[in-house]
C-alpha cells in the first residue's frame, strides 16, 4: 500500500509538472489577446506581459500551488473569473454521472456479446477504427446523450479483450473436463470461467476506466456537456495554465488509483 502511494504521488506531481512545460512552451502562450485592445495604453500593456512572464516560471508557480494546496486552495481560473475548487466541485458531478453510466453500458454490453458466439467481430473493428471525436459527432447529429456515446466508444474495447479473455479459458483443460462430464455452459461460465480470469478483468477494468476518461474531454467538448471534459477542453484554448494543471493532476489521481487497485487486488 505505501508503495503504491508512493507511486501514486510521484506520478500525480509529474503529470502536473509535465503539462505546466508543455503548456509554458507551446506555440503562442506568450500572446495574450487583451493586447490587442486599442483601449489599453503601454502602462497596461506592460503590465499584462509582465503578469504573462510571472506565470511562466513554472518552479516558483509549482511552489506556490503545493502551499495553497496544503490549505485547500487549488487556485484562481482567469479564462473562467472563478476559484478552481468551485469550477471543479460545479462541473464534476455530470462528468462522474456520464462516467458511470458509460462505464456500466459499456461492461454490460461487451461481456454480452462477449459470452455468447456471436458475430461482433466485424462491428467492433469498425468502431474501434473510427476516432472518438467523429463517433461523438454522429451521435450528436442524431440527437444521442453523451453517455450513450461513450457506451458506443467503450462496449467494442471491453468487448475485444473480454473475447480474447474468456475464449482463452473456455479451452483450458478443467473446462473441457467439465464439459465432457455434462456440465452446463452457464455452470461452467459462472465456476470456473469468471473466476479464472478475474483478475485479468479487474485490470481490464481499471483500463477502461482510464479510457473512459480520456474520452470524456473530447465527447463533452463535442456535445457541449457542462462537464470536466468540456472545462478542461476551454482551458486549454485559453492556456489557462492553473486550470490545465489541476485538470490534469485530478485525471492522474484517477488513473493511478484504478491501477493501483487493480495491482494490490492481483497480488
Amino acid at each position: 500500500m505505501l508503495r503504491q502511494l508512493r507511486r501514486i504521488v510521484v506520478l500525480v506531481l509529474a503529470s502536473g509538472l509535465a503539462c505546466a512545460l508543455l503548456v509554458s512552451y507551446a506555440p503562442g502562450t506568450a500572446v495574450d489577446e487583451r493586447e490587442l485592445d486599442r483601449r489599453l495604453n503601454e502602462a497596461s500593456i506592460r503590465e499584462i506581459r509582465s503578469n504573462k512572464a510571472s506565470a511562466a516560471d513554472i518552479l516558483s508557480n509549482l511552489r506556490r500551488y503545493i502551499v495553497g494546496l496544503a490549505k485547500g486552495d487549488l487556485g484562481y481560473s482567469e479564462s473562467n473569473h472563478a476559484s478552481i475548487a468551485a469550477l471543479i466541485a460545479d462541473r464534476a458531478p455530470e462528468t462522474l454521472r456520464e462516467i458511470a453510466i458509460g462505464l456500466t453500458g459499456g461492461w454490460l454490453l461487451g461481456l454480452a456479446l462477449a459470452i455468447p458466439k456471436r458475430g461482433f467481430s466485424i462491428l467492433a473493428g469498425l468502431l474501434l477504427s473510427l476516432p472518438i471525436a467523429l463517433i461523438a459527432y454522429l451521435c450528436l447529429a442524431a440527437g444521442a446523450k453523451s453517455f450513450l456515446v461513450l457506451v458506443i466508444v467503450l462496449t467494442p474495447r471491453i468487448y475485444r479483450f473480454a473475447r480474447n479473455l474468456i475464449t482463452q479459458a473456455n479451452n483450458a483443460l478443467h473446462v473441457e473436463m467439465a464439459r465432457a462430464r455434462g456440465v452446463t455452459e452457464t455452470r461452467i461460465l459462472f465456476s470456473h470461467v469468471l473466476p479464472s480470469i478475474s483478475p485479468q478483468l479487474l485490470a481490464l477494468a481499471a483500463a477502461s476506466a482510464s479510457m473512459a476518461i480520456g474520452a470524456a474531454i473530447p465527447i463533452e467538448a463535442i456535445c457541449d456537456v457542462p462537464g470536466l471534459g468540456k472545462l478542461a477542453w476551454n482551458a486549454a484554448m485559453a492556456r489557462d495554465l492553473p486550470l490545465l494543471v489541476n485538470l490534469t493532476m485530478l485525471v492522474a489521481i484517477a488513473t493511478t488509483v484504478a491501477t493501483a487497485v487493480s495491482e494490490i487486488r492481483h497480488d
